[in-house]
């Protein structure tokens, strides 16, 4: 009976492991997708003063 309950121990060791393994794995694919919308939206918001700038250096007379 002590040979079962060792096993019964180890597979639930086991399964905490792959439980957690699994939680930090999803955490840092999420950190990374995070960090790309981040990226997208930060050269985003870098066009955009781009774009508005030349628009107004173009209104205002000067071109590049």
């Amino acid at each position: 009976m002590s040979d079962f309950y060792e096993a019964l121990t180890e597979v639930k060791t086991d399964i905490i492991h792959a439980a957690i393994s699994l939680d930090n794995e999803k955490k840092e694919q999420n950190q990374k997708d995070d960090a790309y919308r981040m990226l997208r939206a930060r050269r985003a918001i870098e066009q955009h003063l781009e774009e508005k700038r030349l628009h107004h250096n173009i209104s205002s007379g000067w071109d590049d």
